[in-house]
């Protein structure tokens, strides 16, 4: 392992409390220019980054404490399903606190994560290669789906493929719901038919898209 990845890889270190992120709904009242519009947007993006990462911080320790066979129970308990606890879970046990400040998105870390096998008995994760894909994706300003296509061409994604099909069946569920529950009665027809040709024309290049797969 080269030294500029084993620097990052370090699995315990002292935890340091984050200074707290609040937004004020005072300060949007009071924002006028254009600049104090795209700091609030940027502080609640923060938030929602972080929260990402203390449910996955929440349910790791849930397990801790009251044992593997909770998870279930608390996902009913909060209303989510256990798979997406899951997620949010297997991304924290990934990356440890000293490795969550680059410059990406959470879902760049999901995406890294799959490269690794955890191993449930061992309570590990086999390999570190995550790690080297999230400085790459890092390095080189990657989007997610840019990550997910270099980690698809060396063919890096080794672990846990039925986690990365639940995620996105889910996913699709989710925008299914938003699409039969959007205000068509404000709709004109012809609005109407530019939803559906704009749907149909995802679904053809994501037909494509699926033909590679082998």
């Amino acid at each position: 392992m080269s030294e500029d990845i084993k620097d990052l890889t370090v699995q315990e270190a002292e935890i340091v409390p984050e200074e707290p992120i609040t937004l004020n709904p005072i300060d949007l009242e009071k924002a006028t220019e254009w600049e104090d519009f795209i700091s609030l947007w940027t502080i609640s993006q923060e938030i929602d980054m972080r929260n990402q990462w203390f449910k996955g911080d929440i349910a790791n320790r849930v397990v801790t404490v009251h044992g593997e066979s909770s998870l279930s129970k608390f996902a009913d308990d909060v209303h989510e399903k256990r798979v997406t606890l899951e997620n949010y879970r297997r991304v924290s046990r990934a990356f440890p606190r000293e490795m969550r400040d680059f410059n990406l998105s959470w879902t760049h870390f999901f995406v890294a994560s799959y490269t690794d096998s955890y191993n449930k008995g061992e309570s590990k994760f086999e390999s570190e290669e995550r790690f080297k894909w999230i400085k790459k994706a890092c390095d080189e300003s990657w989007s997610t789906t840019r990550l997910a296509q270099e980690i698809k061409k060396e063919h890096a994604l080794v672990a846990d493929n039925q986690d990365i099909f639940t995620y996105y069946e889910e996913y699709l569920g989710k925008v299914g719901h938003v699409l039969l529950h959007m205000e068509k009665e404000h709709l004109t027809k012809e609005q109407a038919k530019k939803l559906l040709d704009k749907l149909m024309a995802v679904y053809s290049d994501f037909t494509v898209y699926l033909d590679e797969v082998k």
